[in-house]
């Protein structure tokens, strides 16, 4: 059988970070389609406007523009069910219970990895 086509949102400003990202989720085997969005509206754009629904969203935390509470929250408010997984540097408790509470799914540290990203795949269930 073959394997799903698996389409993420990467939200992501620092173009370095999109490039590791991107990196890590191909050698992960999670990224056959990767479409960016550099700031949280240009993702609920993405997110409103997908001719499929993306298999996951790996959403920042701080970016300009509107950032990745607000933009989680207002994808969730379109209904949208799609795994959000909350990627920042700030691990502290209180972070990751602000995204957690915006609606994000789960939530890892930068920076991205193989490692990581497999986890993370394996738990939606994506791998």
């Amino acid at each position: 059988m073959a394997r799903k086509m698996i389409r993420v949102l990467l939200v992501e400003d620092e173009e370095i970070n999109r490039i590791v990202a991107r990196a890590a989720l191909k050698a992960a085997g999670g990224g056959d389609v990767v479409d960016e969005a550099e700031n949280g509206e240009v993702a609920v754009q993405r997110v409103r406007d997908a001719a499929a629904p993306y298999d996951l969203v790996l959403m920042d935390k701080q970016m300009p523009v509107m950032d990745g509470h607000e933009a989680t929250r207002r994808i969730r408010g379109m209904g949208v069910t799609t795994p959000i997984v909350a990627v920042s540097s700030d691990g502290l408790p209180a972070d990751v219970d602000a995204f957690i509470t915006a609606g994000a799914d789960d939530f890892t540290s930068k920076p991205l990895s193989k490692e990581k990203l497999g986890v993370i795949l394996a738990k939606f269930r994506l791998a």
